[in-house]
């Protein structure tokens, strides 16, 4: 289903919970329609949107749809730039603005995020070019789909990019995105790990399944500390056999509470 849509439909179907995209492409919209569909979504909502974005990867479906798709670069300056515009549009009466790739001429964003300045920003990928756009404009920064040892690389070269830019560091949040396949065993996850995998005609060796978190709440609950003692404070789990609700009732009552004291 087309995301944004859906978020519309999730802001009037719940009160309190959190939402927004993981992450939404920005060359898919132009900032200043993006602009308005975030800030009337949070109104909806209630000052409950976060907003995601990304610079795009999926090549076949903008092609797929008759959407450009230059080269990555390009698409980080054009992230860069919608979001210069989108934060104006949330906190100025008129906005004008001449870029490279975009521009707007006296544009008005009504009625404005419920949320001060904005809806909080959070930007997907990496990258030394990524970074800087996110150093520059993100409340938080999600990565993902990788280990622990590169996940304090990227962390490192982030901190570096905050300082180019005058930032402090510690006012972007890390967030870390990954698949999740937890059972009562470690045998029993890894063995549906691997037919989960199969169903979607994955390889083996793609760090979406090689990279996962794999096994018993305990094995899981370990892997998760990992990842928090390198400084993520937020996961985004996308959980195998969902539907059953099996899997997040097993997290709910045997992970989350290693984590929640704190």
């Amino acid at each position: 289903m087309e995301c944004w849509t859906v978020l519309s439909a999730l802001a009037e179907a719940t009160e309190n919970v959190r939402i927004g995209p993981l992450v939404t492409c920005n060359a898919f919209r132009y900032p200043s329609i993006l602009a308005k569909m975030a800030s009337t979504v949070d109104m909806i909502s209630d000052g409950r949107l976060n907003f995601g974005i990304g610079a795009c990867w999926h090549e076949v479906e903008a092609k797929a749809y008759g959407i450009p798709f230059p080269r990555g670069g390009i698409r980080v300056e054009m992230v860069d730039e919608a979001l210069s515009i989108m934060k104006k549009l949330w906190t100025d009466e008129t906005v004008t603005f001449k870029g490279k790739y975009y521009s707007v001429d006296k544009a008005v964003c009504l009625p404005k995020p419920v949320q001060k300045p904005y809806p909080p920003i959070l930007v997907g990928g990496g990258g030394d070019k990524m970074l800087r756009v996110i150093a520059r404009h993100a409340d938080a920064w999600d990565c993902g789909f990788t280990d622990t040892e590169s996940f304090k690389a990227e962390v490192s070269r982030l901190e570096t990019a905050c300082r180019e830019v005058g930032r402090s560091r510690n006012q972007i949040e890390n967030t870390f995105q990954s698949r999740i396949i937890i059972a009562e065993s470690d045998e029993a996850a890894m063995k549906r790990a691997e037919q989960w995998r199969e169903e979607r005609g994955g390889k083996p060796e793609d760090p979406d399944w090689k990279l996962a978190i794999k096994g018993s709440p305990k094995t899981c609950a370990r892997i998760m500390r990992e990842c928090v003692d390198a400084g993520v404070a937020h996961f985004t789990l996308l959980f195998a056999d969902v539907a059953s609700l099996k899997p997040l009732q097993l997290f709910a009552e045997k992970v989350i509470p290693e984590f929640r004291a704190e």
